[in-house]
């Protein structure tokens, strides 16, 4: 973020820089616009967690399946996310929790959040701890797309294949089995 001037991105997307500036006052204007989008996203595919009642393990790992597909599709979404979550509070990448009535990632912790109390409480998924699960479902699904381009060593040359994402489908899915089915 701190190396990408206002001018390569008007140059990346063919745009005149002015053009940009007569929507956005600067790049972290812009960032926070791309953000809220992706978390929108996000959102929308995770709309039948929201729904599922009684919930069913078969909903969240088809919705985290395809939190992983977008992300393999978006990686530049998954390091744009990690990068604004884990900005330290004095950056101005960091979206600031007042500037929303809602937080994007607040919601995206209530869907998940709630579709695992509902859950739990139903005996559909086995007791667990809740912060812990979260943690570990993002980094399950955003952290792998977010440093893949940057790790060719850990995840192989072309870690958006076709068979790439279908083996870390099946490895989410056998890590969410392994850890909620019930006994």
């Amino acid at each position: 973020f701190d190396g990408v001037s206002l001018q390569m991105i008007a140059d990346e997307v063919g745009l005149h820089k002015s053009s940009l500036f007569h929507h956005y006052r600067g790049k972290v204007e812009l960032a926070h616009d791309v953000f809220n989008t992706t978390m929108q996203q996000i959102d929308e595919i995770l709309a039948p967690l929201a729904a599922d009642d009684p919930p069913d393990l078969a909903t969240l790992i088809a919705s985290t399946g395809a939190l992983s597909d977008h992300f393999s599709e978006e990686p530049d979404a998954a390091r744009l996310i990690l990068a604004m979550v884990t900005a330290p509070d004095d950056s101005d990448l960091r979206l600031p929790y007042e500037a929303v009535d809602i937080h994007p990632v607040v919601n995206f912790y209530q869907v998940f959040g709630g579709w695992l109390d509902r859950a739990k409480r139903s005996g559909a998924i086995a007791p667990v701890n809740f912060r812990q699960t979260m943690v570990n479902l993002i980094g399950l699904v955003l952290f792998y797309p977010a440093v893949a381009r940057d790790m060719p060593e850990v995840t192989g040359a072309d870690p958006f294949s076709a068979k790439a994402r279908r083996i870390r489908r099946e490895e989410l899915e056998r890590t969410l089995r392994g850890t909620l089915e019930p006994s």
